[in-house]
């Protein structure tokens, strides 16, 4: 006997997705932002001045993809992209002041977002859960 597709753990998972994207959507129509931009955002936020290709690694998406993003967020004044001299092809991506000025909004609407998520779970349950969603996502990513 099968088990109910509500019962499916990608099934849940692909659905909380799809709800967490929309509240976080919601959320940032006011920053004028996307959850996508953001999560360029936090990367930078973290370590500054990096190659696109580190912030493509960090976020698991396409190269072309995360081009367009960083074109929007230069056209939004929050990065640049500089060429190093000698390579061309390389390109680092920077937080302009404008950028940095985000940062603490962008936390808090994150912020705001993992307290609904957690509402009626324990610190415990918590901590439990990301360390269980982090070792679902490593048995699906091998690095």
């Amino acid at each position: 006997m099968h088990k109910s597709h509500n019962d499916d753990i990608g099934f849940q998972v692909q659905q909380i997705s799809h709800l967490v994207k929309q509240l976080q959507n919601e959320r940032l129509v006011k920053e004028d932002l996307s959850i996508s931009h953001m999560n360029v955002m936090f990367v930078l936020y973290e370590e500054d001045r990096v190659n696109q290709s580190h912030i493509q690694n960090n976020l698991g998406i396409k190269a072309s993809s995360l081009s367009k993003l960083i074109d929007i967020l230069i056209q939004k004044g929050l990065v640049t992209r500089e060429s190093p001299a000698g390579d061309a092809r390389s390109k680092i991506i920077c937080l302009t002041d404008l950028g940095k000025e985000k940062q603490s909004q962008l936390y808090n609407v994150r912020d705001e977002l993992e307290k609904q998520l957690t509402e009626h779970l324990s610190e415990a349950e918590t901590k439990q859960l990301a360390r269980m969603l982090s070792q679902v996502k490593s048995n699906i990513v091998k690095e």
